[in-house]
């Protein structure tokens, strides 16, 4: 009965994440759409991606990738053995370190900001305006990084205290404030400063709304007592985590880095066809990633082996059943799709072909991406990150190899399929390298059958559809 209460808590905490992520990715769409119609792809729109996703390589380090996964397990063990009120303690001087640190890089990359555009896009290097551009944007950007790191550790508490949905929709509000600041630009002649000015106002937004409800759940900050002994142990296991995001990370910059020699709008068509391949992923994988997080971490504080199996084991089936449809309908009807939801007034026929071509190529790895981010988090739940560090080491390795190979005879579908093969090389060392586990088969076998079954099915509808010339309009 205990084993089943289990499985019903996951589930259902699986649907209220999958629906905060789902009502972000929604507003987050709607956000592309209105970007992409206003600004279309172009050299500035490349800017613009460029000089957001620097803030955002170090969200994935203070908010939501690496400290979450370092410090979620620690949380889990001071709630249940110290208490709420030491819970608190910790979290507001975790808080308090984490801001420190995001506003001494805040300022060096301000100080600096024409360099690290040159860092970052190479290929325009030999642009003054291009890279004025991007230096202006990039410090008009880079505060969103200071409310943003607050939010994704509040939204971290939250998901212990069971309310997965608020710390996912929180980021509608960022998508709402950019929606409105494409609005604006638009009026103003397609003014791209509008549109940078907007993630400040989403960033506000989105703290205020978490802290919200991180005090509703029982959050107070507490006053800064001697450091707690379990925050030398967080930055401990931080250091490796970070190694790892920051190479997960590093398999996109260094696509970008290199498309910044291609023809202008290349960086764009990336954005825009990941931007669709992350609907999925976002929604799906990472919700069923991070809610294997949480419980992983709860199942080990009970040394709870035989439920820590089988979380994996329904982990892997719920994203077999779910992202190879996904994938399936991404590949075959990527160009339809580019074009429904992308073409329109600046977003012309040459950026929809180029757009679709990219998108086929991440989402062959969908599967891969998300079977990794759940293997990932498995080690995090045992508080090892040494090992997906290593891995992500070689997949590095991999994913720079076929970027240099690929990227002469496809472009920039070539960097997005280097990306899907590493992504494919991590999952598989990190499948062999995990302790203790191997997916039952034997157990799950008629499951998969009828999974497979479905999937074929879809596959044989979509085809024949196609070959009659048959489209569905979703309204």
């Amino acid at each position: 009965m205990e084993v089943r209460n289990v499985h019903v808590s996951y589930i259902l905490s699986m649907v209220r994440s999958g629906l905060g992520v789902m009502t972000s990715r929604i507003f987050g769409l709607v956000r592309d759409i209105v970007i992409a119609s206003v600004y279309g792809a172009s050299g500035l729109t490349d800017l613009f991606f460029v000089a957001f996703a620097i803030p955002n390589l170090f969200r994935q380090f203070f908010a939501e990738g690496a400290i979450a996964s370092a410090f979620v397990p620690f949380l889990s063990d001071k709630t249940k053995k110290s208490g709420e009120s030491a819970a608190n303690a910790y979290l507001t001087q975790l808080i308090f370190i984490q801001v420190l640190l995001v506003t001494a890089i805040s300022i060096i990359l301000l100080l600096f900001a024409p360099y690290v555009i040159k860092l970052f896009m190479p290929g325009i290097a030999s642009s003054p305006t291009d890279v004025a551009i991007g230096a202006t944007l990039l410090r008009i950007l880079m505060p969103y990084l200071f409310f943003v790191s607050i939010s994704g550790l509040l939204a971290g508490y939250l998901n212990l205290n069971g309310s997965y949905y608020i710390g996912y929709a929180s980021t509608s509000c960022l998508n709402v404030m950019m929606i409105i600041g494409a609005v604006i630009g638009g009026m103003h002649g397609g003014n791209i400063y509008t549109l940078a000015a907007s993630v400040f106002a989403g960033g506000v937004c989105q703290m205020f709304m978490v802290y919200s409800y991180s005090w509703l759940k029982g959050f107070r900050f507490t006053p800064l007592t001697p450091t707690d002994p379990d925050i030398k142990s967080t930055y401990k296991l931080l250091i490796p985590s970070l190694a790892g995001v920051g190479i997960s990370q590093l398999n996109f910059l260094i696509g970008r880095v290199i498309a910044s020699f291609l023809q202008p709008g290349s960086i764009s068509w990336l954005f825009y066809a990941n931007r669709l391949f992350q609907f999925p992923l976002g929604i799906f994988s990472v919700t069923i990633s991070t809610v294997s997080l949480t419980e992983l971490s709860k199942a080990r504080t009970d040394n709870n082996l035989e439920q820590i199996n089988k979380l994996i084991d329904k982990a892997i089936i719920a994203l077999i059943l779910i992202i190879i449809p996904a994938t399936i309908g991404l590949v075959g009807l990527a160009e339809d799709l580019i074009r429904l939801i992308f073409a329109r007034r600046a977003f012309n026929e040459t950026d929809v072909a180029n757009t679709a071509i990219a998108l086929q190529m991440y989402s062959i790895g969908l599967l891969f991406y998300s079977l990794a981010s759940v293997f990932t988090r498995v080690f995090h739940s045992e508080k090892n990150t040494k090992t997906p560090v290593k891995i992500a080491t070689i997949t590095f390795v991999v994913n720079l190899i076929f970027n240099l190979i690929l990227m002469k005879p496809m472009g920039h579908a070539g960097i997005a399929l280097a990306s899907t093969i590493a992504s494919v090389v991590n999952t598989a060392i990190l499948y062999i390298n995990l302790k203790g586990y191997k997916f039952s088969f034997k157990s799950n076998i008629w499951l998969l059958f009828k999974i497979m079954l479905a999937i074929y099915t879809m596959s044989a509808i979509m085809i024949a559809g196609k070959i009659m010339n048959l489209h569905v309009l979703i309204i």
